[in-house]
């Protein structure tokens, strides 16, 4: 399939291999956690875990390790600044310097690859495809897909996701969206799945204002048609149809326990 213009737009800032990494390049530690993506050593026994979340790590050098096969394993080597930390790459020297992309390290976000989401993204407008909004302490707040947007900022986070974007919404509310850096279609939480690079609601001018406010909502309201149903709360879980003499009737349910019955087409009864 043909890429989207997300797509596009998010594949141009990708991380970096391995080899084109300078000593200084700093990531930040998104987790407690990541301290276990490191090897052991006797270093560890000093480090507060509690404090490894937002700490900055820097790019040393790498290292070879040499395995009881007798085949060499890189190892890459942070800092920070007091301590060190070896990542074990499972990857040849020669297979880990072009296949270790920054932004694929686990638990650790590319401060340089953020800086320049930064300076793609900042003053752009967007329209939201996600109504998972959050405020500036993590909280989730009411949001809106398909939404106006301003990007504000870019931010890099603790937490899930290597990216925060910071936006201005259509009433002039501040919040945040958090998005991996990738530009898979696989991924539910990278750019091209969160956010649109131009006004969706062009696409269909046969849907009301009023059943249009619902969809930005997340809701779904009695006679809209399966489109704008599905462009509201998304595909259905399990489904099932059939007809009596006069009509068609459909029975759309999802995991969250939201239920849908259409009759020929048209949304009669629902629980949400």
């Amino acid at each position: 399939m043909a890429k989207s213009k997300e797509q596009i737009f998010a594949s141009s800032l990708q991380g970096t291999p391995l080899s084109s990494w300078e000593k200084g390049k700093k990531f930040l530690a998104m987790s407690d956690r990541t301290l276990y993506i490191f090897e052991p050593n006797e270093n560890m026994t000093r480090i507060n875990v509690e404090n490894l979340t937002g700490k900055t790590l820097t790019f040393l050098g790498t290292d070879s390790h040499v395995n009881p096969d007798l085949k060499d394993e890189c190892v890459i080597i942070f800092s920070d600044g007091t301590n060190l930390f070896r990542y074990r790459t499972k990857k040849s020297t020669a297979e880990a310097m072009n296949e270790i992309d920054s932004s694929k390290l686990p638990l650790l976000s590319d401060i340089d690859l953020i800086e320049r989401w930064k300076e793609k993204l900042v003053g752009s407008t967007l329209w939201t495809r996600s109504n998972l909004w959050y405020d500036s302490k993590g909280t989730r707040v009411p949001g809106l897909k398909f939404a106006k947007v301003t990007v504000t900022d870019i931010l890099p986070t603790t937490g899930d996701f290597p990216i925060s974007v910071k936006i201005t919404g259509p009433n002039g509310e501040e919040a945040f969206l958090n998005m991996n850096y990738t530009s898979e279609t696989h991924d539910t939480r990278n750019f091209a799945a969160i956010f649109l690079m131009s006004d969706p609601k062009g696409k269909y001018p046969h849907i009301s204002d009023e059943n249009w406010a619902l969809i930005q909502q997340g809701k779904v309201g009695t006679g809209m048609t399966k489109e704008e149903c599905k462009l509201s709360i998304g595909n259905p879980d399990d489904l099932q149809s059939g007809h009596s003499r006069s009509q068609t009737m459909d029975i759309w349910q999802y995991n969250d326990g939201t239920f849908l019955m259409f009759e020929d087409g048209l949304l009669t009864r629902f629980r949400q």
